[in-house]
């Protein structure tokens, strides 16, 4: 029996991908436009992309598929993610899961 006072689903939470900390994923929901944009989804940055931050700053350092990537704060605080469920470990369900 389902209680009214406790919501069934949590709500997704949405960041800037420069406010992730280090460990932290999620999945693109925004790139930004511009430019900007069209680069970062030539190195693999695109939307439904899950990431992982590697380190947090200037340059943010971003693992996209085993690969690190760095990428300037002001660039990096134009990506939205939602923020994975599973915490800092969604990259382990990600290899498990293929």
């Amino acid at each position: 029996m389902s209680n009214p006072d406790v919501p069934s689903e949590v709500a997704p939470v949405f960041k800037r991908l420069s406010a992730l900390e280090p460990r932290e994923c999620g999945v693109i929901t925004e790139l930004g436009e511009g430019s900007a944009s069209s680069r970062l989804q030539s190195m693999g940055i695109c939307l439904g992309r899950r990431v992982e931050v590697v380190k947090n700053g200037d340059p943010l350092i971003l693992k996209v598929y085993g690969t690190r990537i760095g990428l300037s704060g002001r660039m990096a605080a134009d990506i939205e993610v939602e923020v994975c469920e599973a915490g800092g470990r969604c990259w382990e369900e990600a290899q498990r899961h293929g």
